[in-house]
């Protein structure tokens, strides 16, 4: 779910990003050039935004299960160091 949401995040960031370019190309040139882009801005930096979020929350997904790995990998050395002193003893 990790990966997947990093991917979906990215590619719909970069659609987004294809989209502008692609009006904007085929504005005309000029001073509508900047009217286009002005009226792209109220829909597409939210969604820019919407995505990088997505993507963001994908790689926090993947850390914390780099976390959970982890601490289960230290409860396990943990409990053995606990057996071997308690034979020790």
């Amino acid at each position: 779910m990790d990966k997947f949401l990093e991917v979906v995040g990215a590619l719909g960031a970069s659609i987004v990003l294809l989209v502008m370019i692609l009006i904007t190309a085929n504005s005309g040139g000029g001073s509508a050039t900047a009217l286009t882009i002005l009226a792209m801005l109220p829909w597409a930096a939210p969604a820019i935004v919407g995505f990088v979020i997505i993507a963001a929350f994908g790689n926090m997904l993947s850390q914390l299960k780099a976390i959970r790995s982890a601490s289960e990998r230290q409860a396990d050395m943990f409990a053995e160091i606990m057996a071997g002193r308690k034979k020790a003893d």
